[in-house]
């Protein structure tokens, strides 16, 4: 269960109150919940919950990412990161997701081919959270916060 928002009238422990988790927190469970396909059911007081929490669960990008991808599966997992790929279901690409596994801001940098990404050596990348076009790069360059994440959807 996704533990974002509002949390009450019981929260299962503590009283009724805001999830603790930061928003980039939150942001990396959503991400992580969406990239692995799972179910994505919230636990959070909807009525009572805040514009941002409503934005982080309708964006239609993200969900996209949970119901229409295949082929997920983690390719680096390190002390510091780990990187989820998965297949496009529709329109074509992969997404990516990048997770700061550290309480500390970090830069990342990959390769397409360190991802297992084959093809050109520029794609273009959007970035999903924000629903915006970055252009075309020939690698990924990101600068995560802590416990934060990006996800991506990237094409030839």
């Amino acid at each position: 269960m996704l533990a974002v928002g509002y949390l009450g009238p019981a929260p299962g422990w503590g009283k009724a109150r805001e999830s603790r988790l930061t928003h980039d927190e939150q942001r990396s469970l959503l991400s992580l919940w969406s990239i692995a396909r799972s179910p994505l059911m919230v636990g959070a007081n909807l009525p009572k919950s805040d514009a941002w929490t409503t934005s982080l669960l309708t964006n239609p990008e993200v969900i996209a990412v949970d119901q229409n991808s295949n082929e997920n599966h983690p390719v680096i997992s390190t002390d510091a990161t780990v990187v989820w790929t998965a297949q496009a279901g529709s329109g074509g690409g992969q997404y990516v997701a990048i997770f700061n596994l550290r309480a500390g801001e970090q830069k990342a940098h990959y390769e397409w081919r360190d991802i297992g990404l084959k093809g050109g050596a520029k794609r273009q990348v959007r970035e999903l959270w924000e629903r915006k076009d970055l252009g075309s790069a020939e690698s990924l360059n990101v600068t995560l916060a802590a416990h934060g994440c990006a996800l991506y959807r990237v094409s030839n």
